[in-house]
Parts: C-alpha cells; sequence; structure tokens
C-alpha cells in the first residue's frame, strides 16, 4: 500500500475515534491538528488512544480543507433492490475528490472475536467509481474495526481491492480476514499504536487480540486522501453472526483537516 495514503488514513482513522466519540455537537465543524505527514511522521491527532466510545454514524472529512465536504453518505435507493432494502452511498457527486467519509456501526449483540462465526457486508460499485486516470477506484476500501481486550481499545481498517466482481453486489468476507485465511495478503493496520511503523501491519486480528476481545465497531470507508478520485460506492447488509445490521447515514460528525500538498 502507498506509504504516504496509509500514513494518511491512520490520522483519518484516528480522528474518526477523536471527532465522533468527543461528544461535540454534530452541525459544529471541528478543525483537527494536521494529519501524519508525507514521509509518515504522525501529528498528535494520529497518536491518541482510544479510550471513549466510538459512536456509530458518519464522520465527513474535509481533507484539502476548503470548507466543502465532497465526499458524503447519503441513501442508496437507486441502488435498492429486494436483498437490499436500505444500502448506503459514498458519493462525491461525480467531483474527483480528496475528501473521505466514514460510517461505523455498533454490533446489535455483545460478540467476542473467539466466538464470532461470521462478519461481512455488501458493496456494490458504481460506474463513477474512478481515479483520475480512469481506473477503477478501491473496491470495497477501507474495513474500520474497533475491538476491546484487557488492555484497552484498539482500532484498525484494512484496505482491500476486491473488485465489482460479475454481479450488481458483492459479499466481502471481513471474518476470512480477521483469521488471516487469506495467505498473508490481509494486512490489518492498527491506527492506535503510538509507532506506527510496518510492525503495525497485521493479518490475524484474532491472534493478535485474542479469543476474548469484544468486537465493539465495525465500520467502513472510502476515498482517496492522497489522489484525488470520484467516489460512487454502496454498502448494505452488515452481517454478524446470522443478525443483520445497516450501515448508518445520519452524520454526526464533520471534520476539517487542512494539510499541504
Amino acid at each position: 500500500m502507498n506509504r504516504e495514503r496509509r500514513a494518511v488514513l491512520r490520522g483519518i482513522a484516528a480522528l474518526t475515534v477523536g471527532a465522533v466519540g468527543s461528544g461535540a455537537a454534530a452541525e459544529n465543524g471541528v478543525t483537527a491538528e494536521r494529519g501524519p505527514a508525507a514521509d509518515g511522521a504522525s501529528a498528535p491527532s494520529a497518536r491518541q488512544e482510544v479510550d471513549t466510545s466510538l459512536a456509530p454514524g458518519v464522520t465527513l472529512f474535509d481533507l484539502n480543507g476548503d470548507g466543502s465536504y465532497t465526499a458524503t453518505v447519503e441513501a442508496g435507493d437507486d441502488a435498492r433492490d429486494e436483498a437490499h432494502p436500505r444500502p448506503i452511498h459514498v458519493t462525491s457527486g461525480g467531483n474527483s475528490t480528496v475528501d473521505y467519509a466514514a460510517s461505523i456501526a455498533a454490533p446489535s449483540s455483545e460478540t467476542t472475536l473467539g466466538g464470532l462465526g461470521e462478519l461481512a457486508y455488501d458493496y456494490y460499485e458504481g460506474p463513477n467509481n474512478v481515479n483520475p486516470d480512469d481506473s477503477g477506484a478501491l473496491a470495497p476500501d477501507e474495513t474500520f474495526l474497533v475491538v476491546e481486550n484487557a488492555d484497552g481499545r484498539h482500532g484498525m481498517y484494512l484496505t482491500a481491492d476486491a473488485g465489482g466482481g460479475d454481479e450488481r453486489w458483492t459479499t466481502f468476507d471481513v471474518l476470512a480476514r480477521m483469521r488471516g485465511d487469506t495467505a498473508g495478503t490481509s494486512r490489518w493496520f492498527e491506527y492506535t499504536e503510538t509507532e506506527g511503523g510496518e510492525s503495525a501491519t497485521f493479518d490475524d486480528v484474532i491472534a493478535r487480540f485474542g479469543d476474548d476481545a469484544r468486537l465493539v465497531r465495525v465500520g467502513v470507508g472510502h476515498g482517496n486522501a492522497v489522489n484525488p478520485a470520484t467516489l460512487d460506492l454502496y454498502y448494505d447488509n452488515l452481517v454478524i453472526d446470522g443478525r443483520t445490521s445497516r450501515f448508518p447515514v445520519s452524520v454526526t460528525k464533520r471534520v476539517s483537516q487542512s494539510r499541504t500538498a
């Protein structure tokens, strides 16, 4: 994965936890400290510990600090079908942007990593999900997890480009990637570590945090925080052990993160 993009994503992930968990009024914009630099150095905002509850909801990021949240999350009515009654749509309205959007959900019942038998969601890549060179943008892009064990809370993300497949909707098996069942290709990144070098990248979430660790949040995020892209991606049917949940569409927080090129 591009080191610069990963560094920016680490800042986004940390800001997601800090901004959404802060309890501040949703309608008020927040100006965060500058995120990790291109050389991988971390600013204080990216080094914060996750010691508060990450509230479910949507967080929008204005990463170029222009005052416009070009990456948005809305109801994906145009992708709705019988099997996908309430999809969300991460979109930039046909515009190229470096902004980012994330939707975070809470499991409907408590579960441990060792007892987890199923974790997956569906995604659909729209025709406008493209990079500046007209190649397809990442899909399903980032998956976020927050787990809690005796050491506290740990936040992580996985960047994946599984493609859209031949069907309109494709299922992304998160649990297989949590178990390291993907021949060393999962490469999760724990953004709550103070030192975020290569050692923070791992394949087996369960082995890293333990069978008794609780799953407390699951989320999805989409956007290219380094190279401008046009966003057009749908998500639905978050399934945890046979229970289907929906990704939130209500905006909980807006975060302005000015950063230099």
